[in-house]
């Protein structure tokens, strides 16, 4: 990858890195939280599907840390987002805290000690929260993003110059 002279989380052969890593916490986020719900309710599965569930929090945090550094360059050069940037801020920690509580689940998971069942049992209970929320503001500061840079730019009936490109 080439990176401008912005800062490494800047431009990416031209083009904001924001918009792009976005997806990546979009995805991983979710798909964190549903290997969780998984590994709880399938036994069989736990060790495996316990395994994704951190790994995908893992990139999920990582990619939420960079889509923040990466939306504040984006800020420096667009101005300042508003209600994107209050959201997309608590989703950061969301996400580390999601990670961090899966992980301490899983491994947990695959003690037979008495006292890690006290330890899997609220940290499941943690974790499943702290994915709830960590879903519901990815949600929200993806929402508003998108609001922020197409609203007022998308109509409802597509132009005549619009049908006449696709024609």
């Amino acid at each position: 990858m080439v990176f401008a002279s912005g800062g490494l989380f800047d431009l990416v052969t031209g083009l904001p890195l924001h918009p792009l890593i976005v997806h990546a916490v979009v995805i991983m986020i979710p798909l964190a939280l549903v290997m969780l719900i998984a590994a709880l309710v399938l036994p069989r599965a736990r060790r495996v599907l316990g395994v994704l569930a951190a790994l995908f929090s893992l990139v999920g945090a990582v990619s939420a840390w960079i889509a923040e550094q990466s939306g504040e360059a984006l800020e420096n050069r667009v101005g300042y987002p508003g209600e994107h940037a209050e959201l997309g801020e608590i989703v950061t920690p969301l996400a580390i805290a999601l990670f961090v509580l899966t992980t301490v689940w899983a491994l947990s998971s695959r003690s037979k000690k008495p006292s890690a069942v006290i330890v899997r049992r609220l940290s499941a209970i943690a974790a499943l929260s702290v994915g709830v929320a960590a879903v519901v503001f990815t949600v929200l500061a993806g929402h508003s993003g998108a609001a922020a840079t197409w609203e007022g730019r998308v109509v409802a009936q597509p132009s005549v110059s619009a049908i006449a490109h696709t024609v």
